[in-house]
């Protein structure tokens, strides 16, 4: 999973974004071991409709036998969120004049494997939507990223939530993990559901 969880945020709206149901329906959906999008009804947003601040609310692998347990403790979850602490300050905040600020987080691995969480700071963006497209453009360390990703957008019992995917193939030439040298506890992954709630 080369720099598969570097990405996962600014890449995961850049992009990381959700989905709807109740609260806790929510919850149990992106926790099941085949939570997928595919009762998520495709939606036209506009800049309107993503205005505001979203907050991570959920973050979980996808995939059968695709669980991980970074704190060492010998429980394997696919609540990726239960098992680091690294990426529960992550959100976006969304203006309808296309700027979005961010606050991501990144893992570094070791060449044994073993990861360190480090909060990378608050990143001003812009954003596009079309459709059910989001675009993000930002700059890390110099450098420009646009990243593009289908979003879903759900509400229910006046909760708000966006859900985005990551696929190991969209990952490869993410910038919010450091190179995996291929033996962690991240290496497997193959997919990320990423929620955020409307706050």
């Amino acid at each position: 999973m080369k720099k598969y969880l570097q990405r996962v945020m600014m890449g995961g709206v850049g992009l990381g974004m959700l989905m709807s149901c109740t609260a806790e329906s929510v919850s149990d959906d992106a926790l099941s071991l085949n939570a997928t999008t595919s009762t998520v009804p495709t939606q036209d947003l506009s800049m309107n409709d993503l205005a505001g601040t979203w907050n991570m609310y959920s973050m979980t692998s996808i995939g059968e036998g695709k669980t991980v347990d970074f704190d060492g403790d010998g429980n394997y979850t696919y609540n990726l969120l239960e098992e680091t602490d690294c990426f529960d300050n992550m959100f976006f905040v969304f203006e309808t004049n296309g700027d979005v600020l961010t606050e991501q987080a990144r893992l570094y691995f070791d060449a044994s494997g073993k990861f360190t969480c480090s909060t990378t700071g608050r990143y001003a963006a812009t954003y596009q939507i079309n459709g059910n497209e989001l675009t993000v453009t930002f700059t890390v360390n110099g450098i420009a990223y646009t990243q593009s990703k289908t979003v879903s957008r759900y509400s229910e019992n006046g909760k708000e939530y966006l859900k985005v995917t990551l696929t190991e193939a969209e990952t490869d030439s993410a910038v919010y993990v450091a190179d995996d040298p291929g033996n962690t506890v991240a290496s497997d992954i193959k997919q990320i559901d990423m929620v955020y709630q409307r706050q």
